[in-house]
């Protein structure tokens, strides 16, 4: 349960910063997100899902 809750905070965290008004905010809402990303799987790299439509 607790990786759920962990990537509902980082959603969270993700569309807060899409919604800022200042750099600043926005930078600050970005390094939570890193940090969470970081808790959940070792990497503060954004992970990309693709689907393939045939």
């Amino acid at each position: 349960m607790q990786t759920l809750q962990q990537l509902l905070e980082l959603i969270k965290i993700e569309d807060q910063a899409r919604l800022c008004v200042s750099r600043s905010e926005a930078q600050r809402c970005i390094k939570r997100a890193e940090e969470v990303r970081q808790q959940l799987w070792g990497s503060s790299q954004a992970i990309h899902f693709t689907t393939s439509h045939q």
